[in-house]
């Protein structure tokens, strides 16, 4: 029997020809979809941010949708992932990148910087911690928030989904929070039942163990790049559910 697996984002082509070479049955689909959410571009420029911080590549686009990169040249821009710095660097940014594509790693990143008094903006969805925010605040600086989307599920998945999950899966990689519950909503927790659970980072990894189930750990690299290579290690492995 082939080894199967599931991932809750499109993949690369080379990547999902890495898996097919490994003899890997697979299905990688995401399962929600970002809208839009309506923002004020003028109460942003009129705040006259120092410093612009980006969780995801979404945020960047969608806030970019209503605001010209023109008018923001010259501000400080920080981008949590690879995925996001490329987008913003295709809009002529040079963003700073912290070295653990987290928001513990932005963190980490900041405590090096004199913030006080300094106005940052953090462009965001409209679920996300505030971790980065109360950091901020808690030493000095003005903080604005700027919801620029939100994620719903895609129930147009889900006869896709639950017909790849009617045979046995192995591996389950979940790439956000958002994509692991709407996965719940969707299929069902119990499709998780003997399946190993990889989630793309620590933040995904608590809300796979929040909702009661276990999960391995993390890759050491929070991208697709490293989930798909973490998967192929432990097929080589040998450590098929």
């Amino acid at each position: 029997m082939p080894v199967r697996a599931f991932i809750s984002k499109e993949l690369p082509s080379e990547l999902g020809e890495k898996l097919r070479e490994a003899g890997v049955e697979f299905l990688a689909l995401p399962l929600i979809k970002t809208v839009p959410v309506e923002f004020n571009p003028q109460e942003v420029l009129s705040f006259s941010p120092e410093v612009l911080i980006f969780s995801s590549k979404n945020g960047v686009k969608f806030f970019f949708n209503r605001l010209s990169p023109e008018r923001l040249r010259g501000v400080e821009v920080v981008a949590v992932g690879s995925s996001t710095a490329q987008e913003l660097k295709k809009l002529g940014f040079s963003p700073i990148i912290p070295a653990n594509f987290s928001a513990e790693g932005l963190v980490e990143l900041l405590k090096g910087w004199e913030v006080k008094g300094k106005r940052f903006l953090v462009v965001r969805p409209k679920k996300a911690r505030s971790l980065v925010q109360n950091f901020l605040k808690e030493r000095g600086a003005e903080v604005r928030e700027v919801v620029v989307y939100q994620t719903l599920p895609s129930e147009e998945v889900k006869e896709e989904l639950l017909n790849f999950f009617s045979g046995k899966v192995d591996y389950a990689a979940f790439t956000s929070p958002s994509n692991f519950n709407s996965f719940l909503k969707l299929a069902g927790r119990e499709r998780l039942e003997g399946v190993k659970v990889i989630p793309i980072g620590h933040v995904t990894q608590k809300a796979v163990e929040k909702a009661g189930l276990k999960s391995l750990p993390p890759p050491q690299e929070y991208t697709l790049n490293g989930v798909v290579s973490y998967l192929l290690r432990l097929v080589r492995e040998g450590l098929q559910a």
